[in-house]
């Protein structure tokens, strides 16, 4: 993908129809308000949209190489719905689903593998909300993970979070897959240590 590529697209053909892409991106279903899960396919195309070309494409820095792996149909992704348009989405490796298609490892823990709020929307509480929502629906289980390396902009939504939910100090870890003790480190530890990266491999995107 490249700035010419996005220049390109125009629009996308859907339903028997051309969409823009900023079309694409609005929905006129007065249900889809705050956090939705992705399960139709106009909904995975959103995904798509949103991680493949508006971050993609359109958003990240030019000087990074980061790029969002494609969601498989199987695992969890939430997108934030906001004034009819959509302006974020979270995605979950799920516990026990495999690391990569490369290998027999599986996830030990549910994991929190991208979030993303796309640019005009930022600092409006949107990535916290999408946090705390990745808690709430594991609330069963012991553990829960963010995937390594954490930005230090989402240390910083960490840090917030956990200022107001103590009890979820002992359950957040930064993780490598797949995720067993010995590949887990405290978030809070790392938040009380100051051992927040002020340069990361994830540029800031929340």
């Amino acid at each position: 993908f490249s700035l010419a590529v996005a220049a390109a697209v125009l629009a996308l053909y859907l339903d028997g129809r051309w969409w823009s892409v900023a079309d694409v991106m609005k929905t006129s279903n007065p249900s889809r308000v705050g956090l939705v899960t992705v399960q139709s396919v106009g909904e995975r195309v959103v995904l798509f949209l949103l991680s493949q070309f508006i971050f993609g494409i359109l958003e990240r820095p030019l000087e990074s190489e980061l790029a969002f792996s494609l969601h498989p149909a199987g695992e969890l992704g939430k997108i934030t719905w906001s004034n009819g348009e959509a302006v974020g989405f979270y995605t979950v490796k799920r516990k026990g689903s495999l690391c990569d298609s490369f290998t027999s490892q599986s996830y030990k823990l549910p994991v929190l593998d991208t979030l993303f709020v796309r640019r005009h929307w930022r600092r409006r509480g949107f990535a916290l909300e999408m946090l705390e929502d990745f808690c709430s629906s594991f609330g069963k289980e012991e553990a829960l993970g963010i995937s390594n390396p954490i930005s230090p902009s989402m240390y910083e939504v960490c840090r917030k979070y956990l200022l107001t939910h103590q009890k979820q100090r002992d359950r957040l870890y930064e993780v490598e897959a797949p995720g067993g003790w010995g590949e887990r480190r405290s978030v809070w530890l790392q938040i009380q240590l100051s051992h927040i990266p002020k340069n990361s491999e994830k540029p800031s995107f929340i």
